[in-house]
């Protein structure tokens, strides 16, 4: 594949890689004439568009945008980050983060940007928090997710997020929607966050900056 190959020669060779017609891709979110301009380097689609297009072409929006995967870098990052901010170093986590909070993947990019919020709640940058916070708001409501959703009222409090068994449930009946669904990496991501919450277990303390 050349380096110099376009967004749009790369959507229309996966595409035909997998033997999709535009309407299968576009369905009835966008319309087939749009992403024909699109493919054609004559239009330039959105974020929210290109999430869409990612999804149907089984692929990222890294991916389509730089012509690589985003690899495990920005995973790591953003593990190592949470694992920071519950060991109570907001500055370390913030540098953690870096490589994750750049991502237009979900859930990715909005899990590394509600930790980075947290990180400048626990450092007293409530309005650099706030920012965050607002613009992640509109993506969350997008998706419907309850577990983001309650995780950023908790951080708006100033609170450490509490993991609830009801979280965990309601994890796990998303991971058996996704099975029937056949969506294999939302049933992973939601298997995951289910662990996660199992394993860490207790409420946390208040979040913001210590006390002199």
């Amino acid at each position: 594949m050349e380096e110099s190959e376009t967004l749009g020669q790369r959507i229309r060779r996966l595409r035909i890689q997998q033997g999709l017609s535009l309407a299968k891709v576009v369905r009835d979110d966008v319309s087939r004439a749009f992403l024909n301009q699109v493919e054609m380097g004559k239009a330039r689609p959105s974020i929210r568009v290109l999430r869409i297009i990612a999804e149907r072409l089984g692929t990222e929006v890294e991916y389509l945008l730089e012509g690589q995967q985003a690899g495990i870098e920005r995973e790591l990052a953003l593990e190592k980050g949470r694992v920071l901010l519950a060991h109570g170093e907001p500055k370390r986590a913030l540098i953690a983060l870096r490589p994750a909070v750049a991502s237009y993947d979900w859930p990715l990019g909005t899990d590394a940007r509600l930790a980075q919020a947290e990180a400048y709640v626990a450092l007293g940058r409530k309005d650099d928090a706030a920012a965050i916070l607002a613009q992640e708001r509109n993506l969350i409501e997008l998706h419907n997710d309850h577990h983001r959703r309650e995780r950023m009222r908790t951080i708006e409090r100033g609170e450490h997020f509490v993991f609830t068994g009801d979280v965990v449930d309601l994890h796990l009946r998303m991971a058996d929607r996704a099975q029937r669904a056949g969506n294999p990496y939302d049933e992973l991501e939601h298997y995951r966050a289910a662990r996660v919450l199992l394993e860490a277990g207790a409420e946390g303390p208040p979040i913001g900056p210590k006390e002199t």
